[in-house]
């Protein structure tokens, strides 16, 4: 009995000296590694993921939080923001954004609320930052025309959805925001190449279509517009909006 009992001593220090061994010489190991682990899952690639954090020059963007507050709030934030709940959305954004204001990816998903919401002026700011944190990322320059575009800034706008295209031409429906813009600014060849250029991307959406068709019917060019209405009705026979559209361009030509 005492021999078992003296096994039990020795088992229950060895342990003890186990552990605080462990916890000593392993703790800054196991303190990485699950901080490592917990970043891991940002929703976005991080181009300096791979550098060494001494190397990481102190203006270099992150799309990774520097605290586990931020990365908490950021959580809760893109709760309610799946949830249509903007607004509570925006509160622990704007919370995330005082923690670190480098943290692109709750800039980024703060200045869609905005844009969302029609505050254009606060979502250009949000974007213009983002445009000069990480300059070859397109949709931040696309978002930028945006926020620029609803506030009549057409040659601004223009300026920020050429760079996103020429950063990243594979996306249809920033063509159809440049020749809204080409539109806007009275430039109606450029306009037409634009939505030419989005149709050939993508040939059978609807609204690039019909959007394309009402442009033609404002410059009375019928015959085409009703080329590409026929089209719409292929895919969508019973379309109300390309039914009216093909009436009217028929009494036009009357």
């Amino acid at each position: 009995m005492e021999i078992f009992f003296i096994v039990i001593i020795i088992a229950t220090l060895l342990g003890i000296f186990i552990r605080r061994y462990y916890i000593i010489n392993k703790g800054l190991y196991l303190e990485k590694f699950f901080v490592r682990k917990f970043f891991s899952h940002t929703s976005r690639e991080n181009p300096l993921q791979d550098m060494p954090e001494r190397k990481i020059p102190s203006y270099a963007p992150r799309a990774v939080p520097k605290t586990m507050e931020a990365k908490m709030l950021y959580n809760k934030a893109m709760i309610f923001y799946n949830r249509g709940d903007l607004d509570e959305s925006k509160k622990r954004l704007i919370q995330v954004t005082a923690l670190d204001q480098n943290f692109v990816d709750a800039l980024h998903k703060l200045g869609l609320i905005y844009l969302k919401q029609a505050q254009f002026p606060k979502a250009e700011a949000l974007f213009r930052q983002l445009v000069n944190q990480i300059e070859t990322e397109a949709i931040y320059h696309s978002n930028l025309g945006r926020a620029l575009y609803e506030q009549q800034k057409f040659e601004e706008a223009l300026i920020s959805y050429l760079k996103s295209i020429e950063i990243d031409d594979s996306r249809p429906g920033r063509f159809v925001s440049i020749a809204e813009v080409y539109r806007q600014m009275d430039q109606k060849n450029k306009a037409q190449e634009m939505y030419e250029v989005a149709l050939k991307l993508d040939p059978t959406n609807i609204d690039y279509l019909l959007t394309y068709t009402h442009f033609l019917m404002e410059e009375q060019n019928y015959n085409k517009a009703k080329i590409y209405l026929d089209k719409v009705l292929k895919i969508q026979p019973d379309n109300a909006i390309a039914l009216e559209m093909k009436n009217e361009c028929d009494q036009k030509e009357v």
